[in-house]
C-alpha cells in the first residue's frame, strides 16, 4: 500500500503520523512523506538573520521541512514502514493532489486544522480541497482534544 502523508509542523499532522504508525506497520507499506512550501514573504527579521534576502530566507525554510520530513521519515521506519521524505513548492492541496496522482498513491492520510467557516473561508481548506480532488481515498485525522 503507498500512504501519502501530507505535514506541516502542527499537532494536527501529529495525530495523522500515529494513525500510520500504528495501523500500517506492514512490510508492503510505504509512506511518502510531505510538505508543500507555498510562497510566502519572509518577515523582516527572517531576513536579516539570514543574510538579507527573500532567497536565502526561503532556502532556510525549505531547509527546516526538509529536516520535518526526514524526522519523520526516520520514525516511520522504525516501525518497519518504508518511508520517502519530500519537500515540493506550490500550493499545497495542489501539490498534495498532483502528488498523490503522479506517484500513485493508494491513501492519503493528513491532519485538518479544522477551522470554522469564516476562517476556512479566508485561508482556504487544504484538507478540503484534497478531499475533493484526490485521486484516492482520503483520511482527515482530528486533534483529540485533552
Amino acid at each position: 500500500m503507498k500512504i501519502l502523508l501530507p505535514i506541516d509542523e502542527s499537532g494536527f499532522s501529529e495525530e495523522a503520523i500515529r494513525e500510520v504508525e500504528g495501523r500500517f506497520g506492514k512490510p508492503d507499506t510505504t509512506a511518502r512523506v510531505l510538505h508543500a512550501v507555498a510562497k510566502f514573504v519572509p518577515p523582516a527579521a527572517t531576513l536579516l538573520d539570514v543574510g538579507g534576502t527573500p532567497e536565502a530566507a526561503r532556502a532556510e525554510v525549505v531547509s527546516d521541512y526538509q529536516d520535518l520530513v526526514d524526522g519523520v521519515a526516520r520514525r516511520l521506519q522504525a516501525t518497519g514502514i518504508a518511508a520517502e521524505p519530500i519537500v515540493k513548492d506550490g500550493e499545497p492541496g495542489k501539490v498534495i493532489v498532483k502528488e498523490a496522482k503522479e506517484w500513485g498513491a493508494d491513501l492519503i492520510i493528513m491532519g485538518s486544522h479544522a477551522y470554522g467557516p469564516i476562517k476556512r473561508m479566508i485561508l482556504g481548506s487544504v484538507s478540503q480541497y484534497v478531499v475533493d480532488h484526490a485521486p484516492c481515498s482520503v483520511e482527515i485525522g482530528h486533534r483529540k482534544e485533552s
